[in-house]
C-alpha cells in the first residue's frame, strides 16, 4: 500500500480555535499517517465533508446551535459506517448514552491534564484500518458472488459437519431441480434428488471430506421424473491446525462425458470383436500357407520358396502390429503408481534384444497404466535394436527436473529431417520394420495426457524423452537386487 492510500483525513469540529489547533498539530505530530481539517461549528463542518474525502470525524459534543449529537445524526443518515469520534470535554452519562443511540465509534472524555493525543491517534487509525479493511471484504465477497452467479458450475460451501449451508450459487437449482432456500432450510435435501443406488457412495464421500480428506465422487441427480443427469462433486475441507473448519467445493454437469464414454466403450468392444475375427480369418490362411511352404521346401530347394516363406512370416508380423494398433485406442485403464524401473526390467524381458545391453539411471513411481507404459517401452526398446545393425547400449531414466523420462541408444540416431514423421503409421525406414511400433508408443503417451519429444543422444544415437509426467516421489537411483 503506498504511503497515500495510507494516509487518513481527519476532521475535528470544535467551536474553541486554540483547542483545534492543539488537538490538530497533537495528532499530526504522534501519527504521520493523519492529516487534520478542522471546522468551527457543525454547519462548516457539515459543509467540508461535503466538499472533501473525510476518513474519520472528531467533535466536541457542546458547541453553540447545534450538539455534537446533531452533527453525529446528519453524519449518520448518509454514512452509517463512518468513524465518529465524540471528544466531549465532560462526563455525561446522558450524552454518552444518546451518542451510544445514535451510532457513535467511540466516546472519549477530554482530560485537562495530559496529553491524549497518542491515545486518539491510534483510536483513529484503527477505526478507519478496520473499515477499510471491512470494505476490501465487502468488495471483494461482492465480486466473488457476481462469479458466482455467472458459474454453470455449483458452487457451494457447508460447515464442517455439513449441518449447515453457508453459501451456495444460483446454478444449484438448474442442475438438482432444487430452490436454493430449500437446501439452507435443510443441508441434506439435496441427497433426496441423487439416484438412490449412489446415495451410499456420495454419504462416504462426506464422511470421508469431514475426516480431512478431499474427495472427488461422480453420481446421477434426478432433476425431475424423467430427467436424469451425471454430476461430479468435488470436495476440499479448510483444515487448520488439525481441525476441520468447513467444506468448500463445486458440483458440475459430466453427463455429456459419461454418454461420450459409454459410446467409446462401445466402440472399443466392437473394434475388438472386428480385430478378433479378423485376426482369425487371416491366420487360418496364413497359417495354411505357412505349412504348405514348409513341406515344398523339404521336397523341393529352390529361392522362390525361401521368399515366400519370408513374405509370409511379414505377414504375420504386420497382422501383430496392426492388430495391437487397433486395440490400442486412445483410452487408458485406471491409473496407479508404478516404479518406473520395474516397468523398464519387465519390458526387457518382453523384447529379443540380442547383444545389446540396457540400465536404468533414476527411477521414481510414476501414475500410469502399467501396462500400457510396458507396452510404449517394449516398442522404443525394439526400435533400438532393430534399427541398429551393431549393438547398442540402451539407457532410461527419469529426466533431471522429474517431469518425465527417456529412453536412448548409442546407435546410428534419427536424422533430424525424419524426426517429425517417425510416430506416424506405417512410417519405418527399415525392410523388416512394420512402421508401427512407434506410432503404438505416440497413442500410449497421448492417452496418458503426456508428451513425447525424439532427439539426438548424447553419444550420437536416438533419445525419446517423455514428459508432462509427475513422479510421485523423488527420483533415485535403482534398487539393485541385494537391496
Amino acid at each position: 500500500m503506498s504511503a497515500e492510500d495510507d494516509s487518513i483525513a481527519v476532521l475535528y469540529v470544535n467551536d474553541e480555535p486554540e483547542l483545534l489547533d492543539l488537538l490538530a498539530t497533537g495528532l499530526e505530530r504522534n501519527a504521520e499517517r493523519i492529516t487534520v481539517s478542522t471546522a468551527e461549528s457543525v454547519a462548516e463542518g457539515l459543509a467540508h465533508r461535503r466538499e472533501h474525502a473525510v476518513d474519520c470525524i472528531v467533535s466536541d459534543y457542546s458547541m453553540p446551535e447545534a450538539t455534537g449529537i446533531d452533527f453525529l445524526e446528519t453524519v449518520r443518515e448518509h454514512d452509517p459506517e463512518l468513524p465518529f469520534v465524540m471528544f466531549a470535554e465532560t462526563g455525561s452519562e446522558r450524552v454518552a448514552s444518546e451518542a451510544i443511540s445514535a451510532g457513535v465509534t467511540d466516546y472519549v472524555i477530554e482530560q485537562a491534564i495530559g496529553n491524549q493525543h497518542e491515545l486518539l491517534a491510534r483510536k483513529i487509525a484503527t477505526y478507519v484500518d478496520r473499515r477499510r479493511a471491512e470494505r476490501r471484504a465487502e468488495r471483494t465477497n461482492r465480486r466473488l458472488r457476481e462469479l458466482a452467479d455467472v458459474s454453470d458450475d455449483v458452487l457451494w460451501m457447508f460447515s464442517a459437519d455439513w449441518s449447515e449451508l453457508l453459501f451456495i450459487n444460483g446454478a444449484h437449482e438448474l442442475l438438482f431441480g432444487q430452490p436454493v432456500d430449500e437446501l439452507y432450510a435443510d443441508p441434506d435435501s439435496f441427497l433426496e434428488r441423487v439416484h438412490p443406488d449412489d446415495t451410499p457412495r456420495v454419504r462416504a464421500a462426506m464422511a470421508r471430506a469431514a475426516g480431512g480428506d478431499s474427495q472427488s465422487v461422480e453420481y446421477r441427480v434426478r432433476q425431475s421424473a424423467s430427467v436424469e443427469v451425471w454430476v461430479e462433486s468435488h470436495c476440499e475441507p479448510v483444515v487448520e491446525d488439525g481441525e476441520v473448519l468447513r467444506m468448500t467445493g463445486f458440483t458440475r454437469d459430466i453427463t455429456d462425458r459419461k454418454v461420450h464414454e459409454r459410446e467409446l466403450a462401445t466402440t472399443n468392444e466392437q473394434l475388438e470383436q472386428f480385430t478378433s475375427t479378423v485376426a482369425h480369418d487371416l491366420r487360418n490362411p496364413i497359417a495354411i500357407a505357412d505349412g504348405h511352404l514348409e513341406l515344398a521346401r523339404e521336397a523341393f530347394d529352390s529361392p522362390h520358396l525361401d521368399a515366400s516363406a519370408r513374405a509370409v512370416e511379414r505377414m504375420d508380423e504386420l497382422i501383430d502390429d496392426l492388430l495391437t494398433l487397433a486395440r490400442t485406442g486412445t483410452a487408458v485403464g485406471d491409473a496407479e503408481p508404478v516404479e518406473f524401473a520395474e516397468v523398464i526390467r519387465a519390458a526387457e524381458h518382453n523384447v529379443a534384444t540380442a547383444d545389446a545391453t540396457l540400465t536404468v539411471d533414476r527411477t521414481c513411481r510414476i501414475e500410469c497404466d502399467a501396462t500400457r507404459l510396458k507396452e510404449a517401452v517394449e516398442n522404443l526398446l525394439r526400435n533400438a535394436v532393430e534399427h541398429n545393425e551393431a549393438a547398442v547400449a540402451i539407457s532410461a531414466g527419469i529426466l533431471p527436473d522429474g517431469g518425465g523420462f527417456y529412453v536412448e541408444d548409442d546407435g546410428e540416431g534419427i536424422r533430424p529431417a525424419n524426426r517429425d514423421d517417425v510416430f506416424d503409421d506405417g512410417y519405418t525406414t527399415v525392410q523388416k520394420g512394420t512402421g508401427f511400433g512407434l506410432s503404438i508408443v505416440s497413442r500410449i503417451v497421448d492417452a496418458h495426457g503426456w508428451a513425447i519429444e525424439v532427439t539426438g543422444g548424447p553419444d550420437g544415437g536416438a533419445r525419446f524423452e517423455v514428459t508432462s509426467v509427475d513422479c510421485c516421489d523423488t527420483p533415485r537411483a535403482p534398487a539393485t537386487a541385494g537391496d
